[in-house]
């Protein structure tokens, strides 16, 4: 199953120095001769919401791809009809209805072990059915929060998933033959509230912090370099600090030379 990294701190350090670790690791890539990747994947869509609104605006704003994890259940006609109109975003699955089967105090999960495999694989088989006709439908799983039972992923390229994404930093490039995984890195909310009410803003030293150890451990090899680093956002929850964070993050590393955004579909090498 996939689980939430803890990414390391930066503590006592002022944000211009949490920013300038991040310079000083992109231009090691730029030494080295070398592009970092990134991609950006939203969670939990499929209303169309204010938030969802700006969400899009960032996105025109900061002209890069992002790819939302929709829900289908979640569906309404005003986000179909606004998918219509966004060229550079892709519709990813995000399992299908968003529904915690865990129990006993255990981590939330919907793509669980405890109900028969033909139930939960029959139910994201009407979930693709249910986004497939959408603009920029991708055949791409990101499981709710980020787990999936291991007996559930086999079946996955007999449905018509092409890509597979969670958190943390991959094992290998296909989770298996026909299924391309690429991961996210960076999730800017504090769930837990460590460093305040939860659902804040992480903080710039935790975040960026992240994103310097995925792409330190790429550069070095320890884990995969082709992976593209992904920021993961929650447009619904977000504080006004995480948007801010967020679109400071798109603009440093956008105009580092050494850096690239990948669209969804480049990821999961895809074609529209």
């Amino acid at each position: 199953m996939y689980e939430t990294a803890e990414p390391q701190g930066l503590s006592g350090q002022s944000a211009d120095a949490h920013w300038a670790a991040l310079r000083t690791e992109l231009d090691r890539w730029q030494a080295a001769g070398r592009t970092a990747t990134f991609w950006w994947r939203d969670d939990d869509a499929g209303e169309m919401a204010d938030q969802l609104d700006r969400l899009l605006i960032l996105r025109k704003k900061a002209d890069i791809g992002l790819a939302l994890a929709t829900v289908p259940t979640r569906l309404d006609d005003r986000f179909r009809s606004r998918m219509a109109e966004e060229a550079s975003v892709a519709v990813l699955q995000h399992g299908y209805s968003h529904h915690n089967f865990a129990t006993n105090g255990e981590r939330k999960i919907e793509l669980d072990a405890s109900r028969p495999a033909e139930y939960v694989i029959a139910e994201l088989a009407v979930g693709m059915q249910t986004l497939a006709s959408l603009s920029g439908w991708a055949p791409v799983l990101v499981p709710p929060w980020n787990r999936i039972a291991p007996h559930l992923v086999p079946p996955l390229p007999e449905l018509g998933f092409r890509g597979l994404s969670g958190l943390g930093p991959r094992q290998r490039p296909n989770a298996l033959s026909g299924l391309r995984q690429n991961n996210v890195h960076i999730d800017p909310i504090d769930w837990r509230g460590r460093e305040g009410p939860p659902r804040a803003f992480v903080g710039t030293g935790r975040a960026i912090a992240a994103v310097v150890e995925h792409l330190a451990a790429r550069r070095a090899g320890t884990a995969d370099a082709e992976e593209a680093t992904g920021l993961m956002t929650h447009h619904l929850i977000q504080d006004d600090d995480t948007w801010r964070f967020v679109e400071q993050f798109i603009a440093q590393t956008k105009s580092h030379p050494a850096t690239k955004w990948l669209a969804a579909n480049d990821v999961f090498g895809l074609t529209r």
